[in-house]
């Protein structure tokens, strides 16, 4: 299983970030599972409308604050008898969480830089735990960007959101992009509001279609890096 951590607030809740956290999962076979903490910090129905999206999905998720002790009983049933990969941004509360759910772990925690409103890293490496109450969990390190190694290529980036697999038959390209070809399926859904354009628009930003902070060209990225060398 996957657990996907991300603050309610301190740092900000980044959706698209957490598009490309559930793309990983599903192209590596994995369960995810999202869990919003430091819930002491929002209000519990402003980030549940914010992530209704994610439920209607049937992505499970699970809002925690080791303050309040908000669902930390809850998590612990979800991970009871399971191996699970703790991942999310630095400062999230991946360690203090860990420390909640079973007291003794005693994991190094950080504070939020107030500056720039990032975590700094506090666990360095993986690490294997096993639960008192069954099962194992990794704690990672804290991610500031994330690649998406595990997806492939020939196979394309929209099989990975679940919400538009019913439609990819229907379009008029077996290997329509949805992004400019006619008759396409996908963007049928999306202009009737059976595809939420945020989620849409994450799928372009993925997968290389649309500029945006997550761009995944990896030949302009490597351009970029090593420009050639003018001709004498």
């Amino acid at each position: 299983m996957l657990l996907i951590i991300f603050a309610a607030r301190h740092p900000t809740l980044k959706l698209r970030m957490l598009d490309r956290f559930l793309v990983t999962a599903e192209a590596s076979d994995v369960e995810p599972v999202i869990c919003i903490n430091k819930m002491d910090l929002a209000k519990l129905e402003n980030v549940q409308r914010e992530l209704k999206l994610y439920e209607e999905l049937g992505y499970k998720v699970v809002y925690t604050s080791i303050v309040t002790g908000l669902g930390v009983d809850g998590l612990r049933e979800v991970m009871q008898d399971k191996i699970s990969a703790i991942v999310g941004s630095s400062g999230v509360g991946k360690s203090s969480l860990l420390n909640a759910l079973q007291p003794g772990l005693q994991l190094r925690t950080g504070e939020v830089d107030t500056r720039v409103h990032k975590g700094r890293h506090t666990t360095t490496e993986v690490m294997l735990l096993p639960l008192a109450f069954g099962g194992f969990v990794a704690d990672t390190p804290g991610i500031r960007t994330l690649g998406l190694l595990e997806v492939d290529d020939e196979q394309g980036m929209d099989i990975h959101f679940p919400e538009m697999r019913p439609y990819i038959p229907d379009c008029k390209f077996a290997a329509c992009t949805h992004q400019h070809e006619p008759a396409c399926a996908v963007k049928w859904a999306v202009e009737t509001g059976n595809i939420n354009p945020l989620r849409y628009e994450s799928y372009l930003r993925i997968s290389g279609f649309k500029e945006g902070r997550y761009e995944r060209n990896t030949d302009k990225r490597r351009a970029e890096r090593n420009p050639r060398r003018r001709k004498r």
